[in-house]
């Protein structure tokens, strides 16, 4: 039991310290090259977590090979833009001027429910107002509004709103999550705080978060 035990384990530093060596892209916004590593780094390394009587250094070579001519691949592909077309693709064109290119969605083999979801999760469920839509290469559609259909910002509205700053999440869970906190000065607004709010402890709040002026987001925890 625990020469599999440590194998799995050398094998799954190996693969964490491999991701981490490769970058730190999401699943969705991978270039498909990079996806196929990805499948191809799993796939190696659970042959030998399966298989103990391989050797684990069959494991390790392939992965690290794996790694090696993805870096490879990447710096070369900074250096030549034909190089990286050829690998990750072009952009293509869905929507100009509220007009889907109805040849270029059967290129990508995608349905208009697929296009309306997408959109959909772009906030537009108008698609008069869309300018350009682009699917990317790695699979994620890019939208641009009509300037005359967004909002007006505070620029437009000729207003200076005041700055805000971001909340910094003080207690989770009932845990406190910033030990500055726990300073006598700061302890005491603290429990004040929670006080307030009609919880008694740390431990009865859910989330206290602040943004240091004045504004406080708190929830108890429930029972």
């Amino acid at each position: 039991m625990l020469v599999p035990l440590i194998r799995t384990l050398i094998l799954y530093f190996v693969i964490i310290f491999s991701m981490r060596f490769m970058g730190k892209r999401q699943v969705g916004e991978m270039q498909p090259a990079e996806l196929v590593i990805t499948i191809l780094i799993s796939a190696v390394a659970s042959v030998p977590m399966q298989d103990i009587e391989l050797p684990l250094v069959h494991g390790i070579i392939p992965i690290i090979t794996l790694v090696s001519a993805e870096v490879i691949i990447s710096t070369l592909s900074l250096k030549h833009p034909k190089l990286r077309k050829l690998i990750s693709g072009s952009p293509i064109t869905i929507i100009r001027d509220g007009n889907i290119d109805q040849k270029a969605m059967q290129t990508l083999r995608i349905t208009i429910d697929d296009l309306l979801e997408d959109l959909r999760l772009k906030d537009v469920y108008d698609l008069r107002t869309v300018r350009l839509a682009q699917m990317e290469t790695n699979g994620r559609l890019s939208v641009m509004i009509n300037s005359a259909d967004l909002p007006p910002s505070a620029k437009d509205l000729r207003i200076k709103p005041s700055p805000s700053e971001p909340f910094n999440v003080i207690i989770s869970d009932g845990q406190l999550a910033d030990t500055s906190y726990a300073s006598p000065q700061k302890s005491k607004w603290l429990h004040s705080v929670i006080g307030t709010n009609g919880a008694h402890e740390i431990k009865d709040v859910f989330l206290l978060a602040y943004d240091g002026e004045s504004n406080i987001i708190f929830a108890k925890k429930e029972n």
